[in-house]
């Protein structure tokens, strides 16, 4: 996790605790984003994902090996496609992810009682001390 989106994460802790209010407890749940992803509905994402960009791949690659006549500025264009196509596919796969993500965890949230939950990776902890981890439970629920 890269140290602009750590402060943003302390920005929004500390937000969540000034309309809270100071006296209040701010029950905070965390979840290891880098082990989510072994979760069933999640993988089958992007197995799902993966397979659309090398269909993708495969037709372009296709299309410059029958059409050897390409000028460089036909072939540039082509490319361009296959990266738009290959852009488009990524983002539409990872807003399936960030969908099921925010639907399960809000599930979580609501039935621990969690005003806040955050990734915490292993290898670049946001929390150290404290908080509810909340990762089994979501890749349970993800099953």
């Amino acid at each position: 996790m890269n140290f602009p989106r750590k402060i943003a994460i302390v920005g929004l802790i500390a937000a969540t605790l000034a309309f809270t209010g100071c006296g209040d407890t701010l029950n905070i749940g965390y979840v290891d984003g880098s082990k989510i992803i072994s979760a069933p509905q999640i993988k089958s994402i992007l197995d799902e994902g993966a397979q659309k960009m090398e269909e993708a791949q495969n037709a372009a690659a296709a299309d410059f090996e029958n059409n050897p006549e390409w000028t460089e500025e036909e072939q540039a264009k082509a490319q361009a496609d296959l990266q738009r196509k290959l852009i488009g596919i990524n983002q539409a796969y990872n807003a399936q992810i960030q969908h099921k993500l925010e639907e399960t965890l809000a599930a979580i949230s609501q039935e621990k009682k969690l005003d806040v939950v955050i990734d915490s990776s292993e290898s670049q902890p946001i929390i150290h001390m404290g908080g509810v981890d909340v990762t089994a439970e979501l890749i349970q629920k993800l099953q």
